[in-house]
C-alpha cells in the first residue's frame, strides 16, 4: 500500500511540474533568461472581483512558464518553430502589433487542447510563453487582458 500512494504521488508531482518539451529544451539552451512563473493559484488570487470567466479561466489552466530572453536569433526562431512542429503543436493564430510579432501554436487540437506556446517578439526582447491547461483562446485572451490592467 505504501508503495502505491508513492507511485500516485510521483505521479501526481510529474503533471504538477509538467512542461511542454519544447520549453525544457528552450530553458536548457538559454539557462541566463530570466524566468517566472504562473500558477492555478496565482491565478485564483487575481480575481479579487469573483470574475466568473476568470473564475473559469484559472480551473483551465495548471501552470504558465514565461522566458524572456534578450538575444533570440532569426535561426534560434526557426529551429524553436521546426521543434514545435515536431512535437505535434500546430499554429493558431500569427498577431503583428505595434512592433511586436506574436506566434501561437496549439498542442492538441480544438476538441482535446493540452496547452499552447506563445513566442513574442519585439526590439527589445522575445518572450516564450508555456501554457499548460485546457483554457480557449478567449480565456487566454482575458487573462492577458487582466494581468495587463494590474
Amino acid at each position: 500500500m505504501k508503495k502505491i500512494a508513492i507511485a500516485v504521488l510521483l505521479l501526481i508531482s510529474q503533471f504538477a511540474w509538467a512542461q511542454s518539451k519544447v520549453m525544457k529544451d528552450l530553458s536548457e539552451e538559454y539557462p541566463d533568461a530570466t524566468t517566472f512563473m504562473i500558477y492555478h493559484s496565482n491565478l485564483t488570487m487575481l480575481n479579487q472581483n469573483d470574475d466568473p470567466e476568470l473564475a473559469e479561466l484559472a480551473a483551465a489552466i495548471d501552470k504558465i512558464k514565461v522566458l524572456t530572453i534578450a538575444d533570440f536569433t532569426k535561426e534560434a526562431k526557426n529551429r524553436l518553430i521546426k521543434k514545435l512542429e515536431s512535437q505535434g503543436f500546430e499554429t493558431l493564430m500569427i498577431i503583428k502589433h505595434k512592433g511586436s510579432d506574436v506566434l501561437v501554436y496549439i498542442d492538441g487540437d480544438e476538441d482535446d487542447v493540452d496547452g499552447y506556446f506563445l513566442l513574442v517578439q519585439s526590439e527589445e526582447n522575445t518572450m516564450a510563453i508555456d501554457v499548460r491547461g485546457s483554457p480557449t483562446a478567449n480565456q487566454i485572451g482575458k487573462i492577458i487582458d487582466t494581468v495587463k490592467n494590474r
